[in-house]
């Protein structure tokens, strides 16, 4: 089979994927085994790779225009573009079964993530969460729904770490504050006690997730076997790990007993390559 041809978001940190989409469908990639290469997408012309592609956007903002994002995978043995994380493991689960680590989506999952109701899930956001409902795999449609919203609930107090390139920083962040309705960049800018303040919050809205694990039953949400549920969560710590200043990624890693820390450093380990 020709070689899958991978798009995410460059940075500065190149060839490091940091956004937790791409994250997803990266880690899904991996933990398949299959052969594909990376073209790494500065994020003031993803519309337009995208758009050349024609692959259409899959979410929209608050104002009902189209947010074209990534990730994206084309499969040039049959001309096909996917857009979406989910759509991709979806793909990747049903062309490679057995590849790999095995199924992204094993039948007999029944852990305690399938009832996980994030306690941010009526948060309005500027770029609303991708329900996928109806879709395959529902139950995982589900989980990656409420996970978003948790983590999205707290960027806020992260988004000025993200890694620009520095040739389109500046037109990068006036795009950015345009869809968030923010007058400044600088808005986004959260410092001193009022940082301090922001860490218990997004502490206690994770409670609910850790809880998710199986007790002393390994470091994945069904216990000694991952699953596609692990990789969405995964998505969403490696972008922290490499967004959050070194002190608080530090402390980030002890929060309820060190379980996200364990899942990050298994699937760092186990299934994340950047091609």
């Amino acid at each position: 089979m020709t070689q899958l041809v991978f798009y995410d978001i460059s940075s500065p940190r190149q060839p490091r994927s940091y956004a937790p989409n791409p994250s997803k469908a990266r880690l899904a990639l991996s933990f398949k085994g299959v052969d594909f290469k990376t073209e790494w997408v500065d994020l003031l012309y993803i519309e337009k790779v995208r758009r050349g592609l024609n692959c259409s956007a899959t979410r929209k903002l608050d104002n009902g225009s189209d947010f074209f994002t990534l990730p994206m995978l084309r499969v040039p043995s049959t001309n096909t573009v996917l857009g979406d994380s989910f759509d991709i493991a979806n793909y990747l689960d049903d062309t490679f079964p057995d590849s790999g680590a095995g199924r992204l989506f094993p039948p007999d999952a029944n852990g305690k993530w399938m009832q996980y109701e994030s306690p941010a899930k009526d948060t309005p956001f500027f770029a609303p969460i991708t329900t996928n409902v109806g879709a395959k795999h529902e139950a995982y449609a589900k989980f990656n729904f409420h996970v978003d919203a948790t983590f999205s609930a707290a960027m806020i107090g992260y988004s000025q770490y993200l890694p620009f390139n520095l040739e389109t920083a500046d037109a990068v962040k006036a795009i950015m504050c345009k869809r968030a309705h923010l007058k400044s960049w600088d808005d986004l800018s959260i410092t001193g006690e009022a940082r301090k303040a922001s860490k218990d919050p997004f502490m206690e809205n994770l409670k609910g997730l850790a809880e998710c694990f199986e007790d002393g039953g390994g470091v994945y949400l069904e216990g000694q076997r991952p699953c596609y549920a692990d990789l969405i969560l995964g998505g969403w710590v490696n972008m922290l790990s490499q967004i959050m200043p070194v002190e608080e990624w530090e402390d980030f890693r002890t929060w309820h007993g060190g379980v996200f820390a364990g899942l990050h450093d298994e699937l760092q380990e186990k299934y994340f390559v950047c091609t």
